[in-house]
């Protein structure tokens, strides 16, 4: 058994502590201990402390002393007030451990910066409170391996490493007057942050549309500018997206999210390429009562698969292909009851894995992974899951691939906005108990031409890489189907934060 004893502060508790001790008090194999008036003596039998007091504790379990530590000054009042009121996008925590006189990193995140300040926070309170309890079990289940627990991805030129290698900051208190300034300030920045947001809902389009470059895998790994040839602008208020290539029966098909900005769900659409590239024909794939996007094909047993993003059908299905290229079946839900975004398999060390983000822990903050001997399933959760927290590189971006004998991930980079760019990781441990990444390049939509403020898939077929790219544009005529359908959420019952 593990014990784990957590240091507090006397008197009322945030929630997210309460979910850190409801995490840890559900694992298996942990035995948890609450001490609110600190004394060294009070931790000898432990074999890890969570400091969630910032106190001075001399005890040195064997296990460590774990702490949270937020990337920049924390302000216990306001957390991440400062941040938000200078204009960030995004800010870290990481769960660190001081051992033997060395402080290292177990867990990092980097979560989004939202309209509405409580979401903000809950986001990523929520997902951090559970790290403890995550690495605890695995500490129990007797997997030790040492600050390689780190689930945290490296990412050249960011700021991963500073957070989790810094020496541990103590909370500090700030003037009350300093603090009615900054709740003013906040509230300014949030006001304007939320019409901003709304103007976004009921005047913007994104247009997205795919196109084609000329070359391998191997040309995200290089620092080489990439050239786009576009297919021709979808019509007005409309978009293509998620871009996967089949070549089948003398066939080359691209698969595509459709959607109309005046209907209420995507689709997915087949269209035929011809020999020069161009779209020779367009057929409606696969329809749902829900949205559905990020056509996934995989073949099994010799039959060909799709795998549509419906997370708001609420699971993760099957659709096998009767007829090639435009009629399918639904089989079965690999993930029934289940919120999964863009999952992605893969065949990878003799099993199957699944990547996927998940709309109730942010879609595209946290990355998921399961595996399994068949893409059928049954599918186990990966033991540290999520494996990933961070909004700029977490949420997946097209099939993994492999150069040189390593795999790399697409994943996409949503930190300045959704589908701002592709970060590509290379996957350096992948087991069912460790998960490394390291981000080696980002790519933008600079000079990409007419679809150049973002990517958000990158495929390969024989002699090119098919991406999307994205456009915004403003039109009042949004407003005619955006009023009635935002007038309708607002009505709506309140449910749980994303």
């Amino acid at each position: 058994m593990l014990k784990v004893a957590i240091a507090v502060v006397p008197g009322v508790k945030p929630d997210w502590h309460r979910w850190c001790f409801e995490a840890l008090r559900a694992s298996a194999g942990v035995e948890t201990v609450v001490i609110e008036a600190v004394r060294d003596a009070d931790f000898r039998d432990a074999d890890v402390i969570l400091d969630l007091a910032g106190a001075a504790i001399v005890a040195e379990p064997r296990y460590g002393v774990w702490s949270f530590e937020p990337a920049t000054a924390n302000d216990v009042t306001l957390p991440f007030a400062r941040e938000i009121i200078a204009g960030a996008r995004t800010f870290e925590i990481a769960l660190v451990r001081r051992i033997a006189g060395r402080v290292e990193c177990l867990r990092a995140g980097r979560f989004p910066v939202t309209a509405w300040y409580p979401s903000t926070l809950r986001l990523a309170f929520a997902e951090a409170a559970r790290w403890p309890a995550t690495l605890a079990t695995l500490l129990a289940a007797g997997h030790d391996s040492g600050p390689p627990f780190d689930g945290a991805q490296g990412d050249k030129g960011a700021g991963h490493d500073e957070v989790c290698h810094a020496e541990p900051r103590r909370s500090m208190g700030h003037d009350p007057f300093d603090q009615v300034g900054v709740i003013v300030q906040l509230g300014v920045a949030l006001a304007v942050g939320l019409v901003r947001a709304l103007l976004v809902e009921l005047f913007e389009i994104v247009e997205w549309n795919v196109g084609f470059i000329d070359g391998d895998a191997r040309l995200l790994l290089e620092p080489t500018p990439l050239a786009v040839r576009w297919l021709p602008a979808p019509p007005p208020a409309t978009l293509i997206a998620d871009p996967f290539v089949v070549e089948r029966d003398g066939i080359t098909v691209l698969f595509v999210e459709a959607f109309e900005y005046r209907g209420s769900h995507g689709a997915i659409d087949a269209l035929v390429l011809g020999a020069d590239g161009a779209v020779v024909r367009r057929a409606r794939a696969i329809d749902a009562t829900t949205h559905l996007s990020y056509p996934y094909p995989v073949e099994i047993d010799g039959e060909l698969y799709l795998l549509p993003e419906n997370a708001a059908g609420n699971e993760v299905a099957l659709y096998r292909c009767t007829a090639f290229p435009d009629r399918w079946e639904r089989e079965s839900a690999i993930f029934p009851a289940f919120d999964g975004i863009d999952t992605t398999l893969f065949a990878h060390d003799g099993r199957w894995w699944a990547l996927c983000t998940r709309q109730s822990h942010g879609a595209n903050v946290a990355l998921f992974a399961f595996h399994a001997a068949s893409p059928r399933g049954p599918w186990t959760a990966h033991a540290l899951n999520p494996i990933v927290c961070d909004v700029s590189c977490a949420r997946p971006a097209g099939r993994p691939f492999v150069v040189d004998g390593v795999w790399y991930r697409p994943g996409q980079d949503c930190s300045r906005s959704y589908g701002g760019g592709l970060a590509i990781a290379r996957i350096d441990a992948l087991t069912p108990t460790e998960y490394r990444e390291t981000v080696v390049r980002r790519i933008d939509g600079s000079g990409l031409g007419r679809w150049s403020e973002g990517l958000h898939t990158v495929s390969a077929m024989r002699g090119a890489l098919v991406v999307d790219g994205k456009r915004t544009y403003h039109s009042a005529a949004k407003l005619a189907w955006a009023l009635p359908r935002l007038l309708k959420r607002a009505a709506g019952p309140i449910g749980p934060s994303d």
